[in-house]
């Protein structure tokens, strides 16, 4: 699925950037989307943390491979974290990711991260 943005250049370098893409029989927004990958793939490197600490972890939940985590990080951030990937890294983004099969939510202390771990748990046991 693919969706649009809409930015901002100067015409100069619009004109010139429609040159080189003419000249290249290249579709220019498909240079621009892999300009933007390389760009994210090197920014979500540096802004990943080092796990300092796990807190609680519920192994194996709610699916065989995947956990809920709360731990800490090394800027002194707590996070509850969630899917197959981020509970068992050593490094996890800096940032939220509030939604798919892995995701991760920054809390400036450990009661709130393990208060929202404990709604997702509650959430499961429900149903």
């Amino acid at each position: 699925m693919k969706t649009t943005r809409t930015f901002r250049i100067d015409v100069d370098l619009a004109e010139r950037f429609g040159r080189v893409t003419d000249a290249l029989m290249v579709n220019g927004s498909e240079v621009i989307r892999k300009l933007m990958k390389k760009y994210v793939e090197e920014k979500e490197e540096e802004l990943k943390v080092t796990v300092e600490s796990v807190i609680e972890m519920r192994g194996n939940f709610p699916n065989d491979g995947e956990a809920y985590t709360v731990g800490k990080a090394e800027n002194g951030k707590y996070f509850f974290a969630w899917g197959p990937e981020y509970p068992y890294a050593d490094e996890v983004p800096g940032y939220n990711i509030p939604d798919g099969e892995s995701g991760i939510s920054w809390h400036a202390t450990e009661k709130q991260a393990m208060a929202e771990m404990q709604e997702t748990v509650e959430a499961w046991d429900v149903n």
